[in-house]
Order: structure tokens, then C-alpha cells, then sequence
């Protein structure tokens, strides 16, 4: 497994530019079904027992939401990392971190855990972690690990180049708040890049071993 840190953000935007090209379709492909799947499962659960806050249940069954669609969450990103990886990127990606739902669900409870201790121990333990423990998710998926060696090992990874994946991620930010402006058209083009940017720090930082060839497709 590699451990490279020899990127700029600059370097990994404009390499996340030009490999957007024939992803964009099929990645919102992938946005839409996640909207209208947790569209539909939010429309399911306010009426079957109200809006959260309501009561002791309805939060439950919130939390209970979020827990089955992390793993759906994940799929979206695992997109951007298979792009940037050269592999193929059909919407069925999405499914895949299913097969690794429980451990996949247990890590999020504990980096909850884990992130919201640090946010009372003065802020910025909280906010170190929550950029450290960013890559947790795929090295489960992608590289098979344990929960707690997925955590350590993003955290230890990305420690050595915190700053400028903060960097990374508020440039991101920006790009995804000028691209709403108007009407959301320029996020067409910018959820595509910024997910295979993140792509492109992941395959540079733990490898890509197994990486396909891949035939470009049609814009």
C-alpha cells in the first residue's frame, strides 16, 4: 500500500477536471437515485410517526434513516474514487458498500462518538478528526479493513497532510457554493470533480494496486 503525499491541490483538481469528462452523467445518475430514495424513505417516515422532535420514536427512527443510508452515502464517494482509480463507474456502485454495511455502520457510530468528544474537549480535537477520519469509510470498502484500523489508519494518513487537505476540502466548498449560482447548473459540473479530487488524494495516499483500464465515454 502506498503512502504517497507528493500532491497539490491544484494538481489533483485539474487531473479531477479532466477525468470528469464522460463521468458527469453517470455520476448524477448516482445523486438522483440517493435523492429520490431518501426523499422518499423522509416522505415514508413523517407519516408513519411525524417529524423528529416530536417524540422519543420519531427520533429513533430518524437515526435509525441516517444508519441505512450511510452506506448509500459512501457509494456516491466510492464513485469519485473509482474514477479517479481508472476503473468503471456504474451506478450500481452505489450498492456495493452494502456488503460491508455493518461494519460500515458501527464505524459511524463510533467516529460520532469519537468527533463529538473532541468537539467538547475545546473545538478543535473535533475538527481534526472529522477531516482525519474522512477516508475511514473506503479503506473499508475498498481495501477490506477492520473498523477501528480504518479509522487509525485514515487518521494517521491524513495527519501528515491535514492542512492541506482542509485546503482541499474548502476550496471544494467554494466551488460547490459558486456553482449554485443560478439555478444549480454549475454543480453539474463541480460534484463530479470534487468527488473525484478526493478520488485522486485517496488513490495517491493508499494506492490502486488493482486499477482497470478504462475506455472514455461519451460526453
Amino acid at each position: 500500500m502506498s503512502t504517497s503525499t507528493d500532491w497539490s491541490i491544484g494538481e489533483v483538481l485539474k487531473t479531477a477536471t479532466e477525468k470528469q469528462v464522460g463521468f458527469k452523467w453517470s455520476y448524477f445518475a448516482a445523486v438522483l437515485v440517493y435523492a429520490v430514495i431518501s426523499i422518499v424513505i423522509t416522505l415514508v417516515q413523517v407519516a408513519a410517526v411525524g417529524s423528529a422532535g416530536d417524540d422519543v420514536a420519531a427520533s429513533f427512527v430518524e437515526l435509525l434513516i441516517t444508519l441505512i443510508l450511510f452506506p448509500l452515502g459512501v457509494g456516491l464517494g466510492l464513485l469519485g474514487i473509482r474514477r479517479a482509480a481508472g476503473k468503471e463507474t456504474p451506478v450500481s456502485t452505489l450498492w456495493e458498500p452494502y456488503t460491508h454495511a455493518l461494519p460500515l455502520i458501527v464505524m459511524f457510530a463510533l467516529m460520532a462518538v469519537l468527533i463529538i468528544a473532541g468537539f467538547f474537549l475545546l473545538v478543535l480535537p473535533g475538527i481534526y478528526l472529522s477531516i482525519a477520519y474522512s477516508f475511514a469509510p473506503y479503506l473499508i470498502v475498498e481495501k477490506n479493513m477492520g473498523v477501528w484500523e480504518a479509522l487509525e489508519t485514515s487518521r494517521k494518513a491524513i495527519t501528515q497532510f491535514w492542512w492541506r487537505y482542509f485546503g482541499l476540502m474548502l476550496v471544494a466548498m467554494v466551488l460547490i457554493i459558486i456553482g449554485s449560482i443560478p439555478l444549480l447548473i454549475g454543480l453539474f459540473w463541480v460534484l463530479p470533480i470534487v468527488a473525484i479530487a478526493t478520488g485522486e488524494v485517496f488513490a495517491k495516499t493508499f494506492g490502486n494496486p488493482e486499477t482497470e483500464a478504462l475506455t472514455s465515454d461519451p460526453e
